[in-house]
């Protein structure tokens, strides 16, 4: 009794350490530690992590393989699910690593997106190319914002272009990024026909202090993230939560399945005001 007492003492730590090194991109430790908890003994959610980190330095057929071991165990597992989906379509394209020296992407916690009146919002990107750095998104990637003119393109730590926003939301933004505002962006959401953002406002400049980020609907104390599932925090979270957990994060997040994206018409009307006010 005593022995498997100090096995679970042994596998709890490195999962612990596990976890840590996800947290600060160690990918190559993290590999090593995910396999010697498996070599203690086999379960789902290890094999997740080990895929996870295998993605992250781009060795993508070790990772498939990974998680085709996570369904061998749990055939119902959305994250190796959704994983494999992305991987098979840049296997597929011939694409079974990536890019060496590819900066590590930076993880979002997404609970900072939740119901924040006027400073948060969901929009549908557009111009996404086919690219591999589209394919290998992952939900609670942080995106960074250029800026040309009017536009807004969303970029990735590398600098690759994902897609651009909206010309109205775009424009908006434009204007706010250049007075000064600050946001936080992260993918909701990515497959091979749609690339969703978060956007929250981090910071607004005093000389901002009159205009609302995202005006209308969405500016009334939404739910922004609601159409996400647990499942997809579970694999940005890197951590295996409680059944009870788990469940409170559910209800939380899926409250409100009458999600609306931004809209455009208030953000064309509160423009059409702030101009009039300019004019005045």
């Amino acid at each position: 009794m005593a022995k498997q007492d100090e096995k679970q003492r042994i596998r709890r730590k490195l999962h612990e350490k596990a976890i840590e090194l996800a947290a600060m991109n160690r990918w190559e430790e993290a590999v090593e530690i995910n396999r010697q908890i498996l070599s203690l003994g086999e379960d789902p959610d290890t094999y997740n992590r080990l895929g996870k980190a295998l993605m992250e330095l781009g060795r993508y057929a070790e990772a498939h393989d990974a998680y085709q071991h996570t369904l061998r165990l749990n055939p119902t597992n959305g994250i190796a699910r959704k994983n494999l989906a992305r991987l098979d379509a840049l296997i597929a394209r011939g694409i079974e690593t990536g890019l060496a020296n590819r900066q590590p992407r930076q993880q979002v916690d997404m609970r900072m997106f939740i119901t924040e009146t006027g400073r948060t919002a969901i929009t549908t990107l557009i111009d996404v190319p086919r690219s591999p750095a589209v394919e290998a998104l992952v939900t609670g990637e942080k995106m960074d914002f250029r800026v040309e003119g009017k536009s807004v393109y969303v970029v990735d730590a590398d600098g690759n272009v994902i897609g651009r926003l909206e010309p109205k939301l775009g424009q908006r933004l434009a204007e706010l990024i250049s007075g000064g505002n600050r946001y936080l962006a992260a993918i909701a959401q990515s497959d091979p026909r749609t690339v969703r953002l978060l956007i929250r406002e981090t910071y607004q400049d005093p000389s901002q202090r009159n205009r609302i980020s995202f005006p209308g609907k969405l500016g009334e104390g939404t739910a922004y993230v609601s159409s996400l599932r647990y499942e997809e925090y579970e694999d940005l979270l890197e951590e295996e939560e409680t059944a009870e957990e788990a469940e409170t994060l559910e209800e939380e997040f899926v409250a409100g399945e009458e999600e609306e994206e931004l809209g455009l018409e208030e953000i064309d009307q509160d423009m059409g005001d702030e101009d009039e006010n300019m004019e005045e």
